[in-house]
């Protein structure tokens, strides 16, 4: 199986922080082992986390994906191997809550709202949309 998952909530200051993921290795169990090590971390280590989620997660998957591809160049890296990333991360802010679902390929989150039908989060990436 090339599917890891991420399901766990930590704690900055009076900050919780809920972070769930799935990363999807199409053949490979390499990088979405490295994501499910490091995604996360990269996003909360970036400085601007709880002032610009957006441009701190996007900061971050481009650390993360900088990283794989300069190992997938290298001799002893990531060679011809990919994953797909769907991301979900809950800020419980008060007064009010915040969700951000950043992903990479086509990987989909869709939430569940009160009155029980589904609202979808991401859009599927290609190299004919992004």
């Amino acid at each position: 199986m090339e599917d890891y998952v991420v399901a766990e909530t930590r704690k900055t200051g009076e900050q919780e922080i809920g972070l769930s993921a799935i990363f999807d290795g199409y053949e490979c169990r390499e990088i979405p082992a490295y994501l499910q090590s490091h995604l996360f971390n990269n996003i909360m280590t970036e400085p601007d986390f709880f002032f610009s989620m957006a441009s701190a997660v996007i900061g971050a998957y481009l650390i993360t994906d900088t990283f794989i591809l300069e190992q997938s160049n290298s001799n002893h890296g990531f060679k011809d191997l990919s994953s797909t990333a769907v991301t979900a991360i809950v800020v419980n802010r008060l007064p009010y809550h915040s969700i951000i679902s950043p992903n990479v390929g086509n990987s989909r989150a869709v939430i569940c709202c009160k009155n029980g039908m589904a609202k979808q989060l991401s859009v599927d990436h290609s190299l004919n949309n992004h």
